[in-house]
């Protein structure tokens, strides 16, 4: 079974989400810190990731844009799950009350 590129965005969106609202509704705060790891993995992957020269308007350029934009709205999903879940703003990091 081949996976396309939007299945897998799909997917990796569905896991943070998914570890995001365990954390919410558990009060573990490793699951959230789990959907950071991998929103700062991923935006580390796409970003330094080699852009292929299309011309300028063409639609493939269009569409790896789109799809670009979609992965770091993805991953910073799961940043932003761990900065308000996670260990940062919790209580138990740093003696932070």
């Amino acid at each position: 079974m081949k996976l396309t590129a939007m299945k897998k965005l799909l997917i990796t969106y569905f896991v943070i989400l998914l570890l995001g609202i365990a954390s919410y509704t558990t009060g573990v705060v490793y699951y959230a810190n789990i959907a950071g790891f991998i929103g700062a993995v991923g935006l580390m992957l796409v970003f330094f990731k080699d852009r292929p020269d299309f011309e300028a308007e063409s639609a493939e350029a269009l569409a790896e844009k789109k799809m670009r934009r979609l992965w770091y709205i993805t991953f910073g999903t799961g940043i932003l799950f761990s900065l308000i879940f996670g260990s940062l703003w919790n209580h138990q990091m740093g003696g932070m009350i």
